[in-house]
């Protein structure tokens, strides 16, 4: 059984995922972005190991919100999975320099020598 803590983790985790995927960014490029490794992000955000305060704070910065925001946030979410209140639903910002869904094109983030049957970034996206 989960301690609320972590349950309060997990919540921060789906949060971070999503301001990222809103920032029109991935797992692997995030992790990329702020310097850490791929699995170490996908972990935090899965909820499957504690959040460190300066990864909630990098990933912050690189989609532009206030951390304060993005724990308010998980909380609402939190709150409404957990069925004490209905959803407060936070409008997050439209960015107009993310393409939309329309406008997919694929593009390579960087060049590899690994075969790309065995890349496992684009798993991510």
């Amino acid at each position: 059984m989960k301690t609320p803590a972590e349950h309060y983790n997990a919540a921060v985790g789906r949060q971070l995922r999503a301001e990222i995927g809103a920032a029109g960014s991935s797992i692997a490029a995030m992790a990329r972005e702020i310097g850490i490794a791929r699995s170490a992000l996908d972990n935090y955000v899965t909820g499957k190991r504690a959040i460190p305060v300066p990864v909630v704070y990098a990933v912050s910065a690189a989609v532009d919100v206030e951390p304060y925001m993005v724990l308010s946030r998980a909380e609402e979410r939190l709150r409404a999975e957990a069925g004490r209140r209905s959803a407060t639903i936070t409008p997050l910002r439209p960015r107009s320099d993310v393409p939309g869904t329309r406008d997919n094109r694929p593009e390579v983030a960087f060049d590899s020598d690994v075969a790309h049957g065995d890349d496992t970034d684009d798993l991510y996206d």
